[in-house]
Parts: C-alpha cells; sequence; structure tokens
C-alpha cells in the first residue's frame, strides 16, 4: 500500500515545489526560454481559473468546490477499494488525488492554478501545463493501458 501513496506524496510536493520556484523567480506573465529554437519550451508564470485548456475561465470558486467533493469521494472509495485494484489501478489513482490536491491547493491558497510548462513553435503553442496536470495526464493512460490489459487477458 505504501508506495503508490508515497509515489502520489512526491508529486504533490514535486508540483507544489515547482510552483514555488516559478512564482518567486519567473514573474507573473513573463518567460523563460529554455530550448531555444523555435522557443520550443518555456517557464511561463501565468494563471488559470477555469479548467483544461484554460477553458470556463473566472469559475475559481465553483471548480474549488467541485474538486473538492470529487477528491472526496475518489479517497473514500479509493480507500474502500484498494486491495481490489491492480498495481497499476493503484499507482493511478494516487497521482490523480496529488494532482487534483495540487491544482486545489492553488485555487485555494493562490487563487488560480500556476501553469508554467510552454511548449510549442514560435506562436504555436500547447496549453501551458504544470505537474500536477501531467499526474493526471499519466494517471489517465495508465487506466486506460490496464482497461487494454485486461480486456486481452478477457479475450485469451
Amino acid at each position: 500500500m505504501k508506495k503508490p501513496l508515497i509515489v502520489g506524496i512526491n508529486m504533490l510536493v514535486l508540483d507544489q515545489l515547482t510552483k514555488y520556484l516559478v512564482d518567486r523567480f519567473v514573474s507573473f506573465g513573463d518567460a523563460v526560454n529554455v530550448v531555444s529554437p523555435y522557443d520550443f519550451f518555456s517557464i511561463t508564470n501565468i494563471r488559470n481559473t477555469g479548467t483544461a485548456f484554460s477553458i470556463f475561465q473566472g469559475r475559481n470558486t465553483l471548480f474549488s468546490i467541485f474538486i473538492s467533493l470529487l477528491l472526496s469521494g475518489l479517497s473514500l472509495w479509493l480507500y474502500k477499494n484498494w486491495n481490489k485494484l491492480s498495481k497499476l489501478q493503484q499507482y493511478s489513482f494516487c497521482l490523480i488525488v496529488a494532482g487534483g490536491l495540487g491544482n486545489l491547493i492553488d485555487r485555494l491558497f493562490r487563487g488560480a492554478v500556476v501553469d508554467f510548462l510552454d511548449f510549442g513553435i514560435t506562436s504555436l503553442r500547447w496549453p501551458a501545463f504544470n505537474i500536477a496536470d501531467s499526474c493526471i495526464s499519466v494517471a489517465v493512460w495508465f487506466i486506460l493501458a490496464d482497461m487494454l490489459i485486461k480486456k486481452k487477458q478477457r479475450n485469451n
């Protein structure tokens, strides 16, 4: 039971540490180019009061309440079903909780989610994101992979 929880806690700490460092060393709205050709990768200090891809901006309070309820329900479900889950599922759900908590902490204490990982080529940019977002995205891929593995096992 410990390893997936330790990974989740470490990712939450890494998320908050990186956001603190970005806030401390990169002025709001500024970008620091890390990979120069075509401005491929920058650290850009921006805020997001909406959801993924910055949609539904300005609804920070609504999303804070929704995420709090969702994380509470998921955590309770995870606690009750821990022993029924595969290791991959345990890691996945711990990453989802860590990512959700990381962004919820931002919403509650900073008033918006800090996004800073900025990839693209010149003006063609992927929406900036953070470690918490990455945890959630990786976890979704893990869950999909787990579902495909189980489906293949059932078909054999």
